[in-house]
């Protein structure tokens, strides 16, 4: 069954008037406005996809994404290069981030200011620490929020290009179960 909503004169009229004529009904214009609302606020709006409803790939802010929690990364093109389908992770992306900065570094001060996980220089493989042996440095582990969030400060802090492109599994708990979403930023 659809649903069924009451509208006051007032509001109709409001309505009416941004409609064109023979053209909209009140649903049309309905959509107009949310896509205008998504397109602005940075919430979920449809950006590419083959014109059916399923495969269509929903941007969203960079800066303040929804929780990527039960997500699982379908590609990332970091530094304008796919990263590898081994490394196309969430973890793997933060490693590669955390890799260009340490390239990138000219200082250890520098290095700190870039990485906003927790990290050590050597080996340590205790509390979720990884060891990254070709640049000698131990990460904490991350969830997909904080492998986005750290990876995010390392591309935007040295203007480098990123994109990644991930569903949410339909499971509860997932901010859009189903969804295909895509969080990027442009080289500065």
């Amino acid at each position: 069954m659809v649903p069924s909503v009451e509208l006051s004169s007032q509001t109709f009229a409001r309505l009416q008037a941004l409609a064109v004529p023979l053209v909209d009904n009140p649903e049309t214009v309905i959509n107009r406005l949310i896509d205008f609302f998504e397109a602005r606020e940075g919430a979920p709006a449809a950006v590419s996809g083959d014109g059916g409803g399923e495969n269509k790939i929903r941007q969203f802010s960079p800066v303040s994404p929804p929780h990527l929690t039960h997500t699982k990364v379908l590609a990332v093109e970091f530094c304008s290069k796919p990263l590898e389908h081994r490394e196309a992770n969430w973890n793997g992306l933060l490693n590669a981030a955390i890799r260009e900065a340490k390239a990138r570094a000219k200082s250890v001060g520098e290095l700190k200011q870039l990485i906003i996980v927790p990290f050590v220089d050597g080996q340590k493989t205790d509390e979720g620490y990884r060891f990254l042996s070709d640049i000698g440095i131990s990460i904490q582990g991350q969830d997909s929020n904080g492998s986005w969030k750290g990876a995010r400060h390392i591309a935007q802090k040295l203007g480098l290009q990123l994109s990644v492109t991930f569903r949410w599994r339909e499971k509860e708990g997932a901010a859009f179960p189903g969804v295909t979403g895509r969080l990027s930023i442009a080289a500065a």
